[in-house]
């Protein structure tokens, strides 16, 4: 008969052992369907505490444990009712130590009232003197209680009859008897503040985002300008901050299940993937698999530290133009290197019609190195060529009334630039309402 059967209770029927004992199987059954029903991964511990002093003699053993094993049934145990402890070979490392308890099978003896170590019955009667919790107490009486049959085992050594929780990872025993465990390992688990491993990294990624999130505020602050480099490390540091919120809740509430934590981080390192060179995120992302905790928050951990040590690349650098005197500017540049891995734009508005402009600023624009202009413009030679723009480059904001001319990096003026600490920039004639800019755009890789 199946164990989700209802008793039918009637008036008058002979009372027996068996309606109670189906009774309580219909009850149990029923509440833990529903709680598997609830989300997935509902197997795992909510509470474990291991005695280290018994694995300097070899043995495993549990002081104290709770939660529910992969059949629904849940368990929770002080170290006076604790499994015996399991003491281990020097062929028996390098393999996992599990709790386990016998499965329920159907026209099997679930209770035995004298242990015996040949028996598959999950509990064991147990006699234990309780009090009457009435007002008008009767006193105490003896009750017997069935206490679960739960035992420390080798993994390798299950069989389909039981279910089992992984506890820890023996990696080696040494010549002295003790036993070296893997502190990686991570037991299925239904709260991630149960073990220390979950807890160091939240830790670590709090850590990681405070400081990215105050180098990403000073980087900011140094801008000041409304350009694309300010809006991405504006994008950045709102992405920061966001998941800092986040990060710091799940530190301070009691119970967080790491199906939830995995979930909330994947998403953070899928979008921090936009901040990288390849804008999306790496095609095999990991797996959560509840009962291998190691491997999948490993790999996710170093998805996170990938992209938070992400180095920002400023797209466009708006380089200031210093006036020196009528008509000649001088731009600066910050590093040589530049000319190698960034185009450059002069930017440009006049209240002069368009096609004015782009017909007659370019043959009275001179620009080249600083130590060059003035002979270029008293012997009335060409600096470096420029160009109108078809459009606006993306890197760099769009203004109404704006023309964009954008420099060719060729000719003898070109190369002296490496020379140069930046550009000067001579107007002959006049503009009504003149403005410029000068912009440094990166090169997009050709990848």
């Amino acid at each position: 008969m199946s164990r989700s059967e209802k008793v039918i209770w009637t008036e008058g029927m002979f009372l027996r052992p068996h309606h109670f004992q189906q009774a309580e199987n219909y009850l149990e059954t029923y509440v833990r369907d529903w709680g598997m029903a609830q989300r997935p991964y509902y197997w795992g511990f909510l509470t474990l505490k291991l005695d280290q002093s018994l694995l300097e003699q070899g043995k495993v053993m549990v002081a104290s444990a709770s939660g529910i094993f992969p059949d629904g049934t849940p368990f929770n145990f002080t170290e006076a009712h604790a499994p015996v402890p399991l003491q281990l070979a020097e062929n028996q490392t390098g393999e996992n130590v599990v709790l386990a308890l016998p499965i329920f099978r159907g026209g099997r003896e679930e209770i035995i009232f004298q242990e015996r170590k040949d028996s598959m019955a999950r509990f064991v009667s147990v006699d234990a003197e309780v009090n009457d919790f009435n007002a008008m107490s009767v006193g105490s009486t003896t009750v017997q209680f069935g206490r679960m049959r739960l035992r420390l085992m080798l993994e390798s050594d299950l069989t389909p009859e039981w279910t089992s929780l992984s506890i820890v990872h023996v990696i080696s025993r040494t010549r002295d008897n003790k036993l070296l465990l893997d502190s990686r390992f991570i037991p299925p688990l239904l709260n991630c503040h149960a073990h220390p491993q979950l807890v160091s990294f939240i830790n670590d990624l709090q850590g990681l985002l405070e400081q990215r999130r105050q180098q990403t505020s000073q980087c900011l602050l140094q801008l000041g300008q409304q350009n694309s480099s300010e809006i991405m490390y504006f994008l950045f540091l709102s992405l920061v901050n966001r998941y800092s919120g986040q990060v710091s809740h799940t530190r301070n509430i009691p119970l967080l299940h790491p199906e939830r934590l995995f979930s909330e981080w994947l998403q953070f390192a899928t979008e921090l993937a936009s901040f990288s060179q390849s804008r999306i995120p790496e095609d095999k992302l990991p797996i959560y698999d509840h009962d291998n905790l190691q491997v999948c928050f490993n790999h996710l951990m170093f998805l996170l530290r990938q992209g938070l040590s992400i180095i920002l690349e400023e797209h466009a650098l708006q380089l200031p133009l210093t006036e020196y005197s009528h008509g000649l500017n001088v731009a600066t540049l910050t590093d040589a290197n530049m000319l190698n891995t960034f185009s450059f734009v002069l930017a440009v508005y006049a209240d002069t019609p368009k096609e004015t402009l782009i017909s007659r600023f370019p043959a009275q624009m001179k620009i080249a190195p600083v130590g060059r202009i003035r002979e270029l413009v008293q012997l009335q030679l060409p600096g470096i060529p420029i160009s109108a723009m078809p459009s606006v480059p993306r890197q760099i904001p769009w203004h109404s009334g704006c023309l964009y001319f954008e420099l060719e990096k060729e000719g003898e003026l070109w190369s002296q630039m490496a020379k140069s600490g930046g550009f000067a920039l001579h107007l002959a004639g006049e503009f009504p309402g003149l403005h410029m800019e000068f912009w440094a755009v990166r090169n997009q890789s050709k990848s």
